[in-house]
């Protein structure tokens, strides 16, 4: 391990666990590849199905009931 990572992960150990977690989620992304208009995408998706929703064209299911169908569909 570098010097300067070793002074990196001692800044970030002293920070909050919320902190940590901004910095870890930070980092993470950096590592994803950046897709042009991706981000942008996924926000006119997340409308488009917050809207379904809301109009009643579509309905939610609870999280119990999900889980409980897909862990059904594993081998």
């Amino acid at each position: 391990m570098t010097e300067a990572v070793t002074q990196v992960l001692a800044q970030i150990n002293a920070l909050s666990q919320a902190e940590r977690a901004e910095v870890a989620r930070v980092v993470l992304r950096s590592l994803e590849p950046v897709e042009e208009g991706a981000e942008a995408a996924w926000e006119a998706e997340l409308a488009r199905r917050t809207s379904e929703i809301r109009s009643g064209k579509v309905a939610g299911k609870p999280a119990e009931q999900l889980f409980a169908e897909l862990r059904g569909q594993q081998p």
